[in-house]
């Protein structure tokens, strides 16, 4: 009996496989769009390429037995409680606890990571800063320049949580590690924080998960409850998109933040004085501009607005562990 029928059914099975994952890697939002243009500034805006992993820290097993954390209950948020938080957010007594464990267990304290979507893997976000001063100018935040030495170089750290079309879920799953570095059997995320041992990670989820939401939060309590276990602080980021129509995922983000006492970085609120919001006419792509702080112009712009006012979270982080 021939074959012919089985190898061309294998033939088959291979090509919508590999067709459903580069669908996945090429979308970064439910809408997917091409990456955003370059604004007309006299600065240059070439996405450069991204340094390569640093691979010399610690391997995960000399680290001590991890804690288990779940959530204090606590009052559930008004209904759009969440839009008047601030945007740079203080460490709780809760999180000073887990800073401390983390150094007991050689947590690096000089170290952030970035789990996230395209707007956490994009050489646009706080990579400038590791790069040198001819790419930024801080202007009237000169203050903040003790924090980016401080974190530099891990400012420019390739993330292997920050993955291009990432929802909850992605950062969660052994099929989307990195081969190459990572271990079998671990996640996009534990790779990520045996690899470069972080004390903080900023975790920005959510505009990927709109046709999924019931798998949202539990998904990003399961990351939440693991960075603390691992002695690391997870810093939640809401979104400036509202693709779901009805802002409950950025609801959903705050209330897990307020469960856990961990920070919230209201990303939101800083862009909504900001032209459209700081959203391209996708209503899913930031709106893009050199970070040059010292021209009140490009703050008009939503990505200089996130870079500022991330250095401003790791400032309000670096300062709070050391005189709580």
């Amino acid at each position: 009996m021939s074959n012919k029928p089985n190898y061309l059914l294998m033939r088959y099975s291979l090509v919508v496989e590999f067709s459903v994952v580069m669908i996945f890697f090429m979308a970064c939002t439910p809408h997917p769009v091409e990456d955003p243009p370059a604004v007309t500034l006299s600065v240059e805006t070439t996405v450069r390429p991204q340094p390569s992993p640093t691979l010399t820290l610690p391997p995960v097993e000399t680290l001590l037995p991890s804690a288990t954390f779940t959530p204090t209950p606590r009052p559930t948020l008004e209904p759009g409680a969440w839009k008047s938080l601030p945007v740079v957010p203080s460490l709780s007594e809760e999180m000073l606890d887990v800073y401390k464990r983390g150094q007991e267990m050689e947590r690096d304290p000089r170290v952030v990571s970035v789990v996230g979507d395209c707007e956490s893997s994009t050489d646009w976000f706080l990579k400038d800063f590791a790069r040198g001063k001819q790419y930024y100018r801080l202007g009237s935040y000169e203050n903040l320049q003790e924090t980016i030495d401080y974190f530099n170089p891990s400012l420019g750290y390739f993330s292997f949580a920050a993955i291009r079309g990432a929802n909850a879920s992605t950062v969660l799953a052994t099929l989307w590690r990195d081969p190459k570095y990572c271990e079998p059997g671990e996640t996009p995320l534990s790779c990520e924080f045996r690899i470069h041992n972080p004390s903080f990670a900023l975790i920005a989820l959510g505009t990927n998960d709109i046709h999924h939401r019931e798998e949202f939060e539990p998904k990003m309590r399961e990351i939440v409850e693991y960075s603390l276990e691992q002695g690391i602080i997870p810093i939640l980021v809401t979104k400036a998109d509202n693709l779901e129509g009805d802002e409950s995922i950025n609801e959903t983000i705050a209330q897990i933040a307020n469960d856990y006492q961990v920070p919230l970085w209201n990303f939101w609120a800083a862009v909504q004085p900001l032209p459209s919001h700081g959203m391209q006419t996708d209503n899913a792509h930031l709106t893009i501009a050199p970070n040059y702080f010292d021209d009140p112009a490009n703050l008009n712009f939503a990505w200089p607005v996130r870079n500022l006012t991330a250095l401003q979270v790791l400032e309000s982080l670096r300062t709070g562990v050391k005189n709580p």
